[in-house]
């Protein structure tokens, strides 16, 4: 059986990943307010997604992420910053870059 998914990496190589990594708007920002954690080489290793709910469900009550390597899939919390769920997002990547195969 074969996997798509990529070789697993150090903990020091994914840490350097995450490290240089920037957020930036995404391609489809105008109509999704989506924005892109991206590493050096253009590779997106997070989407940060606003979050509209809560109490009144009449706006963005905050941020969450995916992790497009592994699907739309993401956390179920959210964070009040858009960088904060960045965070939240590349330490999520650094646990699946790094898991066992």
């Amino acid at each position: 059986m074969t996997t798509n998914r990529p070789k697993r990496l150090t903990e020091a190589k994914a840490r350097a990943i995450a490290d240089t990594a920037k957020l930036v708007k995404a391609a489809s920002w105008s109509t999704t307010n989506e924005w892109n954690v991206t590493a050096d080489d253009g590779t997106v290793l997070v989407v940060v997604t606003p979050s509209y709910g809560g109490a009144s469900r009449s706006g963005r009550d905050g941020w969450k992420y995916y992790l497009p390597a592994i699907g739309r899939t993401g956390a179920r919390d959210k964070w009040p910053t858009r960088q904060q769920a960045a965070t939240q997002g590349l330490m999520a990547w650094i646990r699946w870059a790094t898991a066992a195969r």
